[in-house]
């Protein structure tokens, strides 16, 4: 039916237009992928970001931008106008590779601190709002010193120029000088050290009622430096505590130090009646003194190994201050998280060494103690410990010959009285008995009996046959018998004389010998003591 309604004519007639309105169709379809490729090119080349701009500054200030791009080319444009305080929320377009920096201008031409951030940093949270301070620099008329400069100060300030002499790897010095000063033993104490091990060998001995301390002097001082850590500059010089401080504290760039000191000088002081040889004498500490006797097998050859100290003074440190604040080289993005409102310690400042920030306008605490002892000084009692060992064994060595003496004398007045009992001939030899009772009678008659005595000589028997030689054999055997035991009693004592002799005469030398005496190892001494630095490691109480 539809057919036989068409003409031929018509049916070319709405053949054409199907085609036209399919290729009109073609053609949006493609325009409009065009523009979408487009509108999608121009979303990847460009994004927008928000910025909040706060005046922190005290004056208008008018805030610029700066976008880079990597191509070197720039441009610059106002942003906004800002009173003290005022906060503004901006946006800003940025493409890949795009640096935008921020920076205020007040009317004295004073410029703020750039903030910059790039596209690759902001992309990463692109809905955040970034805050961008606008801060001008305080102008700091401080003059930063070197390293070596800080060195010098230290090394010619009274007080504090210990601080130089401590251990150059580490910190571990002011470590130790945290050990509290009762820590340390008395002024006053006995140390029998063995050098080798620098061990006590014996519990020392602390002070009696000879002891007396004195606070000899006292004196403080300060020092103030504001150091620039440039490592170039030290080449060469011992600057080791301050570089050490540097390194324990991060410091890169440069550090504002205060130090503060006081230090006192305690000495032990003898009694008004005494002085410091007589406490060698000192019933109190004979025990101690033959306990480090009992150490010593050849004083010769073991002088140079033990040493006895007796703790003479102490350098103390009443009070040790180091305060310090820490500066940083601006320009960092991380550095814009300092600047915030909420932090009200943060100072920006325009110096010689360029533009540096800190995070606190006070100094902090960086070390301190109290009453600890930095150094310590002993007399050496040494020399008067090898002699009075010496002597201690001399006087032994005659006590023991005095009792031998003793003895040697009990026994040939025993060894005499036994003579007495078995006189062979009492009628032709007189010997006078002693009496055991008679405590003063004198060695010397004895002796010289003895010495006149001469060996009895046994008596021959009778060999005849006769029936009266049998009564003289008996008697001639009993007198015999006496014989033998006289002499051997007389040989007995002979001997014991020998040596009694012997006895007396080593009792003369050794009574009238010199002991080897010793003076010390410093040779132009004048006397047998010698105050001398000795090691804070030995006299601290385990």
């Amino acid at each position: 039916m539809l057919s036989s309604f068409l003409s031929p004519k018509s049916e070319v007639s709405i053949s054409s237009t199907f085609k036209l309105q399919s290729a009109i169709k073609k053609t949006k379809v493609h325009i409009g992928l065009v523009l979408f490729l487009s509108c999608s090119a121009s979303l990847v080349k460009a994004e927008s970001f928000k910025f909040k701009l706060k005046n922190t500054t005290k004056n208008v200030v008018t805030v610029f931008y700066k976008i880079s791009k990597k191509s070197g080319t720039f441009k610059v444009r106002t942003l906004a106008k800002l009173a003290p305080g005022d906060e503004k929320i901006k946006e800003v377009s940025l493409s890949k590779n795009d640096t935008v920096s921020f920076y205020g201008q007040n009317a004295e031409d004073e410029t703020s601190a750039i903030v910059r951030r790039d596209f690759a940093t902001l992309i990463k949270q692109k809905n955040e709002v970034y805050y961008i301070p606008i801060i001008i620099p305080e102008k700091a008329n401080t003059s930063f010193e070197s390293l070596e400069g800080l060195s010098l100060q230290l090394e010619h300030n009274k007080v504090l120029n210990f601080l130089l002499k401590m251990d150059s790897t580490s910190m571990t010095s002011l470590s130790m000088l945290e050990n509290n000063f009762q820590n340390i033993y008395p002024l006053g104490t006995f140390l029998f050290v063995d050098t080798k091990t620098n061990r006590l060998l014996v519990p020392p001995l602390e002070p009696s009622y000879w002891n007396n301390n004195e606070n000899y002097f006292t004196i403080q001082d300060s020092l103030y430096a504001m150091v620039n850590n440039n490592h170039a500059l030290q080449a060469g010089v011992q600057v080791s505590f301050i570089a050490k401080l540097f390194d324990s504290l991060r410091v890169n760039n440069a550090e504002e130090l205060e130090f503060k000191g006081k230090l006192s000088l305690l000495r032990w002081k003898p009694t008004a009646n005494a002085n410091i040889y007589q406490i060698l004498n000192d019933k109190a500490i004979q025990d101690f003194l033959q306990n480090c006797y009992d150490q010593i097998d050849d004083p010769n050859t073991e002088y140079s190994r033990f040493r006895l100290y007796f703790l003479s003074s102490y350098e103390r440190i009443d009070d040790l201050e180091i305060y310090g604040k820490q500066f940083y080289t601006f320009g960092n993005e991380a550095d814009v998280s300092l600047m915030s409102s909420g932090n009200p310690g943060f100072q920006l400042l325009s110096t010689n060494l360029g533009m540096l920030y800190t995070k606190t306008k006070t100094l902090s605490n960086y070390y301190s103690v109290q009453n600890a002892v930095l150094r310590t000084k002993a007399y050496d009692f040494t020399s008067l410990l090898f002699n009075g060992f010496n002597n201690s064994i001399k006087r032994r060595l005659i006590d023991d010959a005095y009792h031998t003496q003793h003895l040697l004398v009990s026994a040939i007045l025993g060894e005499y009285s036994g003579l007495v009992d078995y006189n062979p001939d009492p009628a032709k030899l007189n010997l006078v008995k002693l009496n055991e009772k008679d405590t003063t009678s004198s060695l010397t008659p004895v002796l010289t009996t003895v010495s006149n005595l001469q060996p009895y000589i046994s008596v021959t028997p009778d060999t005849s046959k006769q029936a009266s030689a049998v009564a003289k054999n008996n008697q001639i055997e009993g007198y015999n018998n006496k014989v033998k035991i006289f002499n051997s009693y007389l040989t007995k004592i002979n001997s014991l004389i020998k040596q009694l002799n012997q006895t007396n005469s080593d009792i003369v030398k050794m009574s009238a010998s010199n002991a080897n005496q010793y003076k010390g190892y410093t040779k132009n001494s004048a006397g047998l003591l010698n105050e001398i630095v000795v090691s804070n490691s030995i006299i601290r109480k385990e």
